[in-house]
């Protein structure tokens, strides 16, 4: 990794940014960077009821990443959490 541009590559974001320019400021008003984003997360939200499925969602998805941890220890260590154990093999 160098910290120097490739020789290929070296020229054309200067031609791209400087063809893009006149055509930005031709096509209206600009845009702030909060209307560029979009909405925001439901986590963010202002409005309760989507505050709350986010963090429904949320949690659900957690609860599922555990279980999906438990059962990856249950198959390796063999507990018998998930499911009847199994005698080793002779």
């Amino acid at each position: 990794m160098s910290a120097k541009p490739s020789k290929k590559g070296a020229n054309q974001p200067a031609r791209a940014a400087a063809s893009a320019a006149p055509t930005a400021a031709a096509a209206g008003p600009a845009v702030s960077a909060n209307d560029a984003m979009g909405e925001p997360s439901w986590l963010d939200s202002t409005d309760p009821k989507k505050q709350r499925w986010g963090k429904i969602i949320f949690a659900g998805i957690w609860i599922y990443v555990a279980a999906l941890w438990l059962l990856a220890l249950d198959q390796s260590f063999n507990w018998g959490i998930f499911g009847p154990k199994v005698p080793p093999m002779p």
